[in-house]
């Protein structure tokens, strides 16, 4: 038989050991919680990634563009975008060997 002051001892530890597991199992589901956020951002870094480059591809092209046609709405929308364009309007004559390098600017 159990002395009380063994009982006491006994049911101490059973009880810190049932808030020990409850405890492991929130922190269990918080961790899953915080590995689903950083697997989704990841996931959306990888995509902005392959989206950054095909929206600079755009931009080079439309600044080709602008250059050649002397668009100056184009222009202006690029440099709304924050993409600057390194080359002046070309005359006519020269704008089958006109191309133009965008800048990207802040952002």
């Amino acid at each position: 038989m159990l002395k009380p002051i063994q009982y006491w001892v006994l049911l101490a530890l059973a009880a810190v050991s049932v808030l020990l597991v409850v405890s492991n199992i929130g922190l269990y589901f918080s961790n899953r919680s915080a590995q689903a956020q950083i697997s989704a951002r990841a996931q959306y870094l990888q995509q902005s990634q392959a989206i950054g480059t095909l929206y600079e591809d755009i931009a080079k092209a439309l600044a080709n563009l602008a250059v050649e046609h002397r668009d100056e709405e184009v222009r202006a929308m690029l440099a709304q975008e924050g993409f600057t364009i390194n080359a002046a309007p070309v005359k006519a004559t020269e704008s089958a060997n006109a191309t133009a390098a965008p800048t990207r600017t802040g952002r």
